[in-house]
């Protein structure tokens, strides 16, 4: 359902009430500007990869350890961008996404980075081809949920011990593009998402040990090109855009599954869209994204790199 404007100021008035403490700081800048990029974080350090340039898909990677700067690492074998990267024994995985050389078609192709040779291989494919999904690893697997692509309203389990992907039923994600999700308590949380023009508020969350979903509260602004991370068992979520016009978002809203409310948070310094968000070093940072509004939001691409860092006792 769409939110106007009206609606999207009531909410965050009522809600700025419950807030959560803390401030943002400037960091390193990357090397690269990018958006729709891929982060996480592996042997203590954090992977910047691919994602939007100002011109095309960068296959650019880079690296931030605690103390330095951004260094350029091995590069991605094909420039990608909406596409899925996640961290798991060891490994990253990318997969999915626009490449470069793709025409403009969605890839089913999977990646695989090695540290220890330092070196991307091509690895099993997903079942089918999607982009502007969610993927996450949880306890050896690697679950993509939603995004545009043929069947991307099912889901699709990767085993990385066995090495062979196994396609899942339709969820309640559905074809939901520009979502964000996160694991927090052995169980994945899907936020929002949805059309362009007409992104949600809703929140589906799945238990695999049951194989069985559930909803936690809506976000109070409905919203698209965001992106998640989790703290101190919380979820912060950031920024992305709205509906109705497109307008890029600067908030930032913090769930807390043990009261199952939303409180709103520092906003961001700026609106910003299709960034990435990873926990390290007991704060957030936050990486690149589009700094435009409405449809031109994703092609500015910046380079910017914020860290949130929670306030006393939170």
């Amino acid at each position: 359902m769409r939110l106007s404007f009206g609606f999207s100021f009531l909410a965050f008035f009522f809600y700025a009430a419950a807030s959560l403490a803390g401030s943002w700081s400037d960091a390193a800048p990357l090397q690269n500007a990018r958006a729709a990029l891929g982060a996480d974080v592996l042997d203590g350090r954090i992977y910047a990869v691919g994602g939007a340039g100002l011109l095309a898909p960068l296959d650019t990677v880079e690296t931030y350890q605690s103390g330095g700067g951004w260094r350029a690492d091995q590069a991605l074998p094909v420039g990608l961008e909406q596409f899925g990267l996640a961290a798991s024994g060891g490994l990253l995985y990318a997969a999915g996404g626009y490449a470069a050389q793709g025409n403009g078609e969605v890839s089913n192709s999977m990646w695989v980075f090695d540290p220890k040779i330092d070196e991307w291989t091509i690895t099993q494919p997903m079942p089918t081809a999607r982009a502007s999904f969610v993927f996450v690893a949880l306890h050896g697997r690697l679950y993509a949920l939603g995004g545009s692509g043929p069947q991307a309203d099912r889901m699709a389990i990767y085993d990385t011990r066995a090495g062979e992907w196994t396609p899942g039923g339709i969820t309640p994600v559905g074809q939901r593009r520009g979502a964000s999700a996160v694991v927090l308590d052995s169980k994945i949380y899907v936020i929002a998402g949805g059309e362009a023009d007409n992104p949600g508020a809703q929140v589906d969350v799945y238990d695999p040990a049951s194989g069985k979903w559930s909803t936690a509260p809506d976000i109070p602004v409905a919203r698209s090109g965001h992106t998640a991370a989790v703290l101190h068992g919380k979820i912060h979520v950031f920024g992305g855009r709205s509906g109705g016009r497109g307008e890029t978002l600067n908030d930032h809203w913090v769930f807390d599954p043990q009261t199952a409310k939303w409180m709103a948070a520092e906003p961001m310094p700026a609106p910003r869209t299709g960034a990435a968000a990873v926990s390290y070093n007991d704060a957030i940072y936050l990486l690149g994204g589009g700094s435009g509004g409405g449809f031109f939001a994703p092609f500015t691409a910046i380079a910017s790199t914020l860290i949130w860092r929670p306030g006393p006792g939170q």
